[in-house]
């Protein structure tokens, strides 16, 4: 299988998950699905034409127009929108407009995507790029933006009864369903903020007997809003054991410091000063953007010290890009080496010199070293072509990041050396006596993915139910694709088992010195393997 038809199959593969998102937030012939599923079903139709007929056999064969049109529409409209959510994320959301802009020339579709992102603004704590990314009759954006704002009065101003301006749908006659259960939801926040207290009782009500009279109304965006909405009453009055009774169940998509805030306003009513102090403290190091800054004024006013920034939560996180830059340079240097010695004799058999230097190989005779202990690790530094080391860097870039803030450095290391031989050992006991031949960083980046699954897992808040969520979805995927031939399905499933057990381990050990360490004997592991391979068959080269 030719790259652009693996890059095909990849788009068509994420395009049906998208596709299918898209018309959640907007039916047909809204622009934003529409144009989601037409590029998916090109890519599809193009990925089958050309493994039926055979005919890709390198960029240049026919169909060249049609799969150079199905990779470009298939990238724009299917990682597109991913793009601009990462781009507002990291606090470039006027870029993210700009690209939307690009892409989408109805309203119709620049409002659906434009609410997507700010969403994703709205997330990051940033009630301004909110404001601008979504359109400005939107009930929704405009109230959970005022209650970052910690305008009260504006958001009661929010008529909650309004329609869903991009799905079109209208309030039911039961009660609020859909995203309208969240304008409710701010409306008892703030109600409980300004004391109005029965008021706020009376709009709990109210969403209680609209959820439990209708199975559409069931959903779990609207048991979140009201099991939130309890939970603040609960707290206005501290009634510390009911909210943690609350507070246990899960809820999706609620981040860490909104649950520590409430849990700290519950304990700050119940006199409980230092155990509201330790809450708010959590809530400000997990918090991002305005409600931090609410939180440390809740810790000063208790008399408490605001906690310093930690390393992990600063947004950076340099031993990822090392990583990255590291794997990109190694396939640079792995590229020359071809190119400058060509094809390699050994024993009747031709490779590449990079495979002899650092492949994990098997049953192939001629290959020195072999079975030597480094090519378990070593063949992470060698990769098939430009397509395969491009989608395990940004992989890496995305989940080693996110990783790396949440656990440090140290563990991001780890978690890729393990993910690595687990790939390399699963390979060899499943495909035993095999010849074969193993490149590519995918086992320890599924490694740094199952030790974030792990860890989501271990820490059961409702945001990371969410994440776990759309990690296991990922992993399905990534699954699904290794089945393809040329990808190593066992190494692939061997990297993320090692690295849930190396996170489900190391989440029983204390500290985060235990991770530093871990990383050092890592890292120490992983250079010695590089170095033994190259010093070890380079010599032997012809």
């Amino acid at each position: 299988m030719t790259p652009p038809t693996l890059l095909l199959v990849l788009v068509t593969v994420s395009g049906v998950y998208a596709a299918a998102r898209s018309m959640r937030l907007a039916p047909l012939p809204n622009e934003f699905p529409l144009a989601t599923v037409l590029a998916t079903l090109l890519a599809g139709v193009v990925a089958v034409v050309t493994i039926g007929s055979g005919s890709a056999t390198d960029w240049n064969a026919p169909p060249q127009a049609l799969v150079v049109a199905a990779l470009v529409l298939g990238a724009l409209y299917v990682f597109g929108p991913v793009l601009a959510i990462a781009l507002v994320r990291s606090g470039s959301w006027r870029l993210a407009d700009r690209l939307v802009g690009l892409l989408y020339r109805t309203d119709g579709g620049r409002r659906a995507v434009g609410r997507l992102l700010a969403q994703a603004a709205l997330q990051v704590g940033d009630p301004a790029a909110a404001r601008s990314l979504a359109h400005e009759a939107d009930p929704l954006v405009l109230a959970q933006a005022m209650r970052l704002e910690r305008d009260w009065e504006g958001v009661l101003a929010v008529e909650p009864g309004a329609a869903d301006t991009t799905r079109n749908e209208p309030r039911s006659e039961v009660g609020p369903v859909g995203n309208e259960s969240l304008l409710v939801e701010a409306r008892i926040e703030a109600l409980v903020e300004l004391g109005r207290f029965e008021e706020a009782r009376g709009e709990l009500r109210a969403l209680k007997t609209a959820f439990e009279a209708s199975p559409a109304a069931q959903t779990p965006l609207a048991f979140r809003s009201l099991t939130l909405s309890e939970a603040r009453i609960a707290a206005a009055v501290g009634d510390v054991d009911a909210v943690k009774s609350l507070l246990q169940q899960p809820l999706v998509g609620v981040a860490s410091a909104t649950l520590f805030g409430i849990l700290g306003r519950a304990a700050d009513r119940a006199g409980a000063t230092d155990a509201a102090v330790t809450l708010y403290s959590r809530a400000v190091t997990e918090a991002q953007g305005r409600p931090k800054g609410f939180y440390e004024a809740e810790v000063v006013r208790l008399g408490g010290t605001v906690p310093p920034p930690a390393a992990v939560r600063t947004g950076k996180a340099p031993v990822t890009l090392a990583l990255v830059a590291l794997l990109g340079a190694a396939y640079g240097a792995q590229v020359l080496i071809d190119r400058t010695r060509g094809l390699v004799a050994a024993l009747g058999q031709y490779f590449d010199p990079s495979t002899l230097i650092a492949a994990y190989v098997q049953s192939l005779p001629g290959v020195p070293a072999a079975d030597a202990w480094w090519r378990n690790l070593s063949y992470a530094f060698v990769h098939g072509n430009l397509v395969h080391v491009g989608f395990n860097l940004w992989v890496l870039f995305d989940i080693g990041r996110l990783y790396e803030r949440r656990r440090g450095w140290g563990d991001l290391v780890a978690a890729f050396v393990a993910g690595t031989a687990g790939g390399a050992m699963l390979t060899g006991v499943m495909q035993a006596g095999q010849p074969l031949i193993l490149v590519g960083a995918s086992g320890g980046v599924l490694g740094v993915a199952g030790a974030l699954l792990a860890d989501a897992v271990l820490n059961r808040s409702g945001a990371d139910m969410a994440l776990v969520r759309s990690l296991l979805q990922w992993m399905a995927l990534i699954l699904l694709f290794s089945v393809l031939p040329g990808v190593s399905l066992w190494g692939h499933a061997g990297g993320v088992a090692a690295g849930f057990v190396y996170g489900v381990v190391r989440g029983r050990l204390p500290g985060r010195l235990t991770g530093t360490v871990l990383g050092v004997a890592a890292a120490t592991a992983l250079v010695a393997a590089l170095v033994s391979a190259v010093t070890t068959v380079v010599p032997l080269l012809p």
